[in-house]
């Protein structure tokens, strides 16, 4: 029987696709290129926010539709079983993996380790949050905060080294937590010792980090940032430049922290990529602390801005609050810092023109430079570490 896995959300979301992929690989299904070729349709689901969780029924519904047998795993049935299995009778509707793998026949320790590229292999190293944002409901989706030990992350390193991985990306739903013992304790993450013992007990070439909130990033985590196995890259959890749409949101940091991250990486690492996450109307949001916003991420300069519309998602404290911003206003919100984005990753692209980079070269003759710029690199091999003078013709993203 042939598969597909139809992935939303986030990278722990693609990381836990890859570990399905393997089991149902190792229980003697094969993996289909297209949907239209499988049997059986999984949707690894997402529920971070309406619209997402809005996306993950639409995909499952449309498996069904197609006569296809169906499974819905993730963050959706996470949260609300019950109505998944309502709104899709016939469905498998799987709340954990131990009954995803149960199902299967197996144990979950029989879980392979899960190579789906000879180039970058994402490595869990933390799951859950203890944080309590008011727009997010992760907490409920994915557990509270646990932090794999550092002797299970150095092995997991490892057997990627050994399998000719180049690069780990270090995931986690709040990765800079690493090591606390509450989350909501910023003091406490351990994530640059961490860091220190794979650079010193592991070879892998490149170690990259995904998404981290910037109250975690303090004067530890920058001296093990010097450290040029680290990609210069650096993708921050900023959702306001406003210090009072941030209290509201309970995020736990304020503008100064993300100010202190962006000139600490800057100072230790010239050539990094700053790149953050933001949110356009979340509930009372005025027009001044929307322009807070702006300048904030004008000053910072960001290489590339990742911007959402806030959508409500029922069960989170945000979406009972008053004074809703409007649906069209949001939207207008939303293209303003898209286009500032696009401005200032334009100005990014053409500060590292000429720069001498090492690209991880791909399967498809392009690769991503320490600093996440994609470039062409016709003459590479797959798995290649290759020296690139770039130019201006080398960029595979949009230039203006």
């Amino acid at each position: 029987m042939k598969f597909f896995i139809r992935t939303l959300g986030c990278k722990m979301n693609q990381l836990d696709s890859a570990r399905f992929a393997a089991v149902l690989k190792h229980a003697g299904y094969t993996q289909a290129e297209h949907e239209a070729d499988a049997d059986w349709i999984l949707v690894n689901s997402c529920t971070v926010t309406a619209q997402s969780d809005r996306k993950s029924r639409q995909a499952a519904s449309a498996a069904v539709r197609s006569h296809k047998k169906v499974a819905v795993l993730g963050c959706g049935p996470r949260v609300d079983a019950e109505r998944w299995r309502q709104q899709l009778p016939g469905s498998d509707v799987f709340e954990s993996e131990s009954g995803f793998m149960a199902q299967l026949g197996l144990e979950r320790d029989a879980m392979p380790f899960p190579v789906t590229s000879r180039t970058r292999l994402p490595v869990a190293i933390q799951r859950g949050c203890d944080d309590t944002c008011a727009f997010c409901i992760t907490r409920v989706a994915r557990g509270r905060h646990q932090s794999e030990t550092r002797e299970d992350v150095v092995a997991r390193v490892r057997q990627a080294e050994q399998m000719g991985i180049r690069e780990v990306v270090l995931t986690g739903i709040n990765l800079a937590a690493w090591g606390c013992e509450d989350s909501r304790r910023p003091e406490q993450s351990r994530l640059p010792e961490l860091l220190h013992r794979l650079l010193e007990s592991t070879g892998v070439p490149r170690i990259r980090l995904s998404s981290l909130g910037p109250q975690y990033l303090g004067g530890d985590f920058f001296e093990a940032f010097t450290e040029t196995r680290i990609c210069a890259h650096l993708h921050l959890s900023v959702q306001s430049g406003s210090d009072g749409v941030l209290r509201r949101m309970r995020r736990g940091h304020g503008v100064d922290e993300v100010y202190a991250a962006a000139e600490a990486a800057r100072r230790v690492r010239q050539d990094v990529a700053l790149t953050a996450d933001l949110i356009a109307g979340f509930p009372g949001e005025t027009a001044s602390e929307f322009r807070e916003t702006l300048a904030m991420a004008e000053v910072i300069g960001f290489a590339k801005l990742h911007v959402f519309p806030y959508s409500p998602r029922q069960g989170t404290v945000a979406a009972s609050m008053g004074a809703q911003v409007a649906v069209e206003e949001k939207k207008a919100r939303s293209r303003e810092l898209r286009e500032q984005g696009r401005v200032m990753r334009e100005a990014f692209l053409s500060s590292q023109l000429g720069s001498v980079q090492e690209v991880l070269v791909e399967d498809d003759e392009s690769g991503l430079t320490g600093n996440y710029i994609r470039v062409r690199v016709p003459e590479g091999q797959d798995g290649q570490l290759h020296q690139l003078t770039l130019r201006r013709e080398d960029l595979r993203e949009r230039w203006q």
